[in-house]
């Protein structure tokens, strides 16, 4: 698949949206450059009209990264990833790398994002405003789509919850390790992202100062997100320890009730063992009654221990 390069601007109260050939040289007005599935030839003809250092044109060859912002004289890099739940592949991320100007945003990524696509459908609009503004609407997007995910996990966890409780099977245990995978990858991305935003929003040369609240405002869902990653993950512990618990209690139980079958059976073992021997001078061997005399000994012997165990309530 070759790189595709989406370029938009707003001239004389238009919004454009064309390749870069196109755009206008020297135009001096917000400019938004979207590449997907960048290679190094692409990039580079990129770079060519706006500054994009080389250590982070090498980021944006080798996904994935880590979140991170980098501060450089004339332009802002930073790293941003996006989890996407996924019914078949589970939790997958998608990483969007930009680079921020005074009056440019260059965003590079490899799979279709839809914070991206989002934005795009209100560029004109964003795009007014200034580049800042649209990254903004680009991470506040990606940030509300990681709610859902963890709405999701929340009801799983309750689902798996109430099993463990009732009747815990395997299969809710592989569930439980799906989603203890699912709240450590994001755990693994909203951390850094937190500090990327800090950085964001420090920045004087590039986000204006009526800008600044709004970044805020994207750490402070960040945040939200990140105390509820660490109660879940609480309660998927939790949760874990109720299946190990029941589990044992479960192998106690089956102990308990085998310890009774064989405490049970041990006299009359011993009975049947006695008179297996058959000696001479077993004065019962020649009694008519011998055979079922033992037999009921057995059989009394055998009610009357499973009548003690009930009334201790060992079994």
């Amino acid at each position: 698949m070759t790189a595709h390069v989406v370029v938009r601007w707003i001239a004389d109260g238009v919004m454009h949206a064309d390749g870069l050939a196109a755009l206008p040289v020297g135009f001096a007005g917000p400019v938004w450059v979207d590449v997907t599935d960048p290679d190094e030839a692409t990039l580079r003809v990129v770079a060519e009209r706006f500054p994009m250092p080389p250590l982070a044109l090498e980021d944006c060859l080798h996904m994935p990264q880590r979140p991170k912002v980098d501060v450089y004289p004339d332009t802002t890099f930073l790293i941003w990833l996006v989890p996407v739940a996924s019914a078949s592949d589970g939790l997958a991320v998608h990483e969007i790398d930009v680079f921020l100007g005074e009056e440019h945003l260059v965003t590079v990524h490899r799979s279709p994002v839809d914070a991206i696509d989002h934005a795009a459908a209100h560029a004109k609009m964003l795009l007014e405003r200034g580049a800042e503004w649209t990254l903004h609407a680009i991470l506040d997007e990606a940030v509300d789509a990681v709610f859902p995910i963890i709405d999701g996990l929340a009801d799983e966890l309750e689902t798996l919850e109430d099993l463990m409780l009732a009747d815990p099977r395997p299969g809710h245990l592989q569930r439980l390790y799906a989603a203890r995978r699912w709240l450590v990858q994001l755990h693994k991305t909203v951390g850094p992202e937190r500090d990327v935003v800090r950085g964001l929003a420090r920045l004087e040369a590039f986000v204006e100062p009526d800008a600044y609240m709004y970044f805020q405002d994207i750490g402070d869902h960040l945040a939200r997100v990140a105390d509820q990653i660490d109660t879940y993950r609480e309660v998927a512990g939790t949760t874990m320890d109720i299946y190990l618990s029941a589990q044992s209690n479960r192998m106690n139980q089956i102990m308990k009730t085998l310890t009774v079958v064989a405490t049970i059976f041990m006299p009359l073992t011993l009975i049947s063992g006695i008179y297996g021997m058959n000696f001479r001078y077993m004065p019962e061997l020649q009694w008519r009654f011998g055979y079922f005399g033992a037999l009921g000994l057995m059989l009394s012997l055998g009610l009357g221990m499973v009548w003690y165990f009930r009334r201790r309530d060992w079994w």
